[in-house]
């Protein structure tokens, strides 16, 4: 009976625990921009704690909870005030949006991005408008791009190459404002918009692979060409629809990688598992390796060396053919 009494209380001071924190971190966090958290936030949610903290040492745990509880209730419904926008002073890389036309099977594109990099923040701007045509289509390929230090995290993008040698990548990113810089934690609290960077491989791909030094994976998507269709076509209308109804980027619910296995679902019958390997997309590729959507003729530490694509792109660095020469195709 001690025993369950015991953590029957270790229980609750966890349950106490989580809510506290929560409820810190809605407060200071939710909706904060480059200049960082206001001084009154932080009044506020001290006066929050002070509040909880003395209920429950006067020894009403049950009334202490549920004074958090009301707290958070009351916080929850206040961060839902806090609406994304589309206009803030966005970092000049994500100064422009993407938006396209659709016409039959052909796709004009604006503000495509096809920065030259010196550096990671050294670039010559450059935005472009194209037309695609689904009809020229030939495949899909899938990028992962673990993160150097931090064990899980990655970033995940898709690109489409089309007949004559072209190659469009769609990329969901948050969309920084001036001076800001990522947070997993900030991306719990509606700090950041959610944006579709749509660009040439020769931006979105060598910035990754020969600027940040990151490791880069380039694995074909095993589709047919319909099912390929169906994916780029579904991206474009979210990536359209984003321009009319912004979204605030989620770590965990609404982030690059579940992005993309929602298209995926749309578009096929694949029912892709809400596991781990989404919450820690440098994992992705085994799962996308274990349900046949990428090579399975090797094991999957063969496939991940036979598509790193490190090596090929500092080759390739600043040529023109350097979507083909990074698949090895180069002349």
């Amino acid at each position: 009976m001690r025993l369950l009494a015991r953590a029957g209380t270790f229980g609750l001071f966890v349950l106490f625990a989580l809510g506290l924190t929560w409820l810190v971190s809605a407060v200071v966090l939710t909706g904060v921009g480059p200049q960082g958290p206001a001084w009154w936030r932080y009044g506020l949610a001290l006066l929050f704690v002070v509040a909880v903290v003395l209920v429950w040492r006067r020894g009403s745990r049950r009334k202490a909870l549920g004074v958090l509880a009301v707290l958070c209730v009351c916080v929850f419904a206040w961060t839902q005030t806090v609406r994304p926008s589309l206009t803030r002073e966005w970092a000049p890389d994500l100064a422009r949006s993407a938006r396209a036309d659709i016409q039959g099977s052909r796709v004009t594109f604006h503000d495509l991005r096809d920065f030259r990099y010196r550096g990671t923040t050294d670039w010559d701007e450059a935005w472009y408008s194209a037309t695609y045509d689904t009809q020229e289509l030939v495949r899909a390929w899938f990028i992962v791009e673990p993160f150097s230090g931090f064990e899980g995290a990655a970033h995940t993008m898709v690109s489409f190459e089309f007949s004559g040698d072209r190659f469009l990548v769609f990329s969901v990113e948050i969309r920084r404002e001036r001076g800001e810089t990522f947070s997993a934690v900030g991306g719990l609290f509606r700090q950041f918009e959610l944006t579709y960077v749509v660009g040439d491989e020769r931006d979105l791909i060598q910035l990754r692979s020969n600027h940040r030094r990151d490791d880069v994976y380039l694995h074909p998507i095993r589709a047919s060409k319909e099912r390929t269709t169906a994916f780029f076509l579904d991206m474009v209308r979210r990536m359209n629809a984003l321009q009319q109804r912004p979204e605030f980027y989620d770590s965990l619910t609404n982030n690059c990688t579940t992005n993309l296995v929602r298209h995926l679902e749309k578009v096929s019958a694949t029912n892709v598992p809400y596991d781990h390997r989404t919450l820690l997309p440098a994992y992705s590729d085994e799962l996308a390796f274990e349900l046949g959507l990428i090579d399975t003729d090797v094991d999957l530490a063969r496939t991940r060396a036979r598509h790193h694509i490190n090596t090929l792109a500092l080759a390739a660095q600043g040529r023109d053919d350097f979507s083909l020469r990074i698949r090895g195709r180069g002349k």
